[in-house]
């Protein structure tokens, strides 16, 4: 029930419900104190660098200050790799005020580095309990997505394949038929190796479960032939294999693959929709561009999995955390970030800009919320040092001349650092 709840929130809410609810959350009822002591200036970590470089957040910045007057400044500092350019900064206490929480942090060390969030409720936003301890929230996310195979219509009409995609066997046929035209079936971005974090939420839709995380502490060999994670990443062997994935697998080509597809040289992306602002912004109209569920087995029913993105934190040394607080408040509510990175707004009063997801919701998938991962699985995964969601021991495995060899390494590694964690 509440699976279904989640996608009719997204696109069924009604004008005057939407339009009540934004009044109260712009209001500030989730805490009436957030306005007072607005002031001075504040530091924001974030990894969107495309961003900082577009202009986008200098904007903002206008606007904050516009809002509150007392506000002297706003530095933003962009990072690449924001894992590895927080972390050292985080070790020594100087991380600014506003940051965005690490995966790496477990639940119990969230007071230790962010102050409580006491802006919202559970019924204002949502992923709500996502980066909270003890009863309280930490943090609160940037913006949600769900994924799916953001696609170019023309390319698919011209191969003759209908959407939806609802098994794998018609998108392997799908793949061929779009070959034939001598277009790419899927860009996988395997160079950029990031992209390859897909590999990893594919499993949720495999399995139809947010379970499928936790699953991994009670099997036995959870990378084998039959798990969720195997036929992940034998669905991505068997593309690449086929030769409907690019063919320069080694090279960064993330930039220049939104072309190829605006272009209409690929036909198909396996991203989340916040990737189709960035393929429209490449020249191609809006109503060229479809996204659907990918299908996870054969049974013809549909499963999307929602996403939240990064969350937002205050730093528990900062020295302004109203102002911090407020900045935090303005992103999610007056600016329009959500538009610009194409995300489903966390603000649940707020609808969603894109059209695509209208297309997507169509469907009537089955939406599953990620889960958040308990202490013991983050744990294990820092133990294993396999780098899920990082793609490169997905490029490992899948460059193997021994695929199954592989896995059975990927499951050594994991059983090793759950006998050390769960003794």
């Amino acid at each position: 029930m509440k699976m279904k709840f989640v996608a009719k929130a997204i696109l069924t809410a009604s004008i005057a419900t939407s339009s009540f609810f934004a009044s109260q959350v712009l209001a500030g009822t989730g805490d009436p104190t957030l306005n007072l002591d607005v002031k001075g200036e504040i530091t924001f970590y974030t990894n969107r660098t495309d961003l900082i470089e577009a202009g986008v957040y200098d904007r903002y910045t206008k606007e904050f200050r516009k809002k509150h007057p007392g506000v002297t400044s706003v530095k933003v500092i962009g990072f690449a790799d924001y894992k590895g350019g927080l972390r050292p900064r985080m070790n020594t206490g100087d991380y600014g005020d506003v940051v965005l929480i690490l995966p790496s942090v477990p639940a119990e060390q969230y007071k230790n580095f962010y102050e409580p969030l006491d802006m919202y409720t559970e019924e204002e936003v949502y992923f709500y309990d996502s980066w909270a301890h003890e009863g309280k929230p930490y943090g609160v996310s940037m913006g949600n997505s769900v994924e799916g195979l953001v696609y170019n219509k023309d390319v698919l009409a011209n191969a003759g394949v209908e959407v939806p995609i609802k098994t794998l066997s018609a998108f392997y046929e799908a793949s061929a038929k779009i070959a034939a035209q001598d277009k790419i079936p899927l860009y996988v971005n395997f160079g950029a190796q990031w992209p390859l974090q897909q590999w990893d939420k594919f499993p949720v839709v495999a399995e139809g479960s947010a379970d499928v995380y936790e699953k991994m502490l009670t099997q036995e060999k959870p990378f084998s032939d039959g798990s969720a994670y195997y036929q992940s990443l034998s669905l991505l062997k068997k593309m690449i294999d086929s030769g409907w994935t690019e063919k320069d697998l080694m090279t960064n080509s993330w930039e220049e693959s939104k072309s190829l597809l605006a272009d209409g040289d690929a036909g198909m992306f396996y991203l989340g929709n916040w990737f189709i602002p960035q393929v429209i912004d490449r020249g191609i109209a809006s109503e060229k561009i479809g996204f659907m569920p990918i299908p996870g087995d054969d049974s013809g029913v549909l499963k999307a999995q929602m996403n939240h993105d990064w969350g937002y934190a205050v730093s528990k040394k900062s020295k302004n955390k109203p102002t911090a607080k407020a900045y935090i408040q303005f992103i999610l509510e007056d600016s329009d970030f959500d538009k610009v990175a194409g995300f489903i707004p966390t603000i649940k009063s707020k609808e969603p800009s894109l059209p695509q997801l209208n297309e997507y919701m169509s469907y009537k998938p089955m939406v599953i919320q990620s889960p958040t991962n308990t202490s013991t699985f983050i744990e294990v995964t820092n133990r294993s040092q396999i780098d899920f969601y990082s793609g490169g021991y997905v490029q490992d495995v899948i460059t193997s001349k021994d695929f199954e060899g592989s896995l059975e390494k990927l499951n050594a590694r994991w059983e090793r650092a759950k006998k050390r964690v769960m003794k």
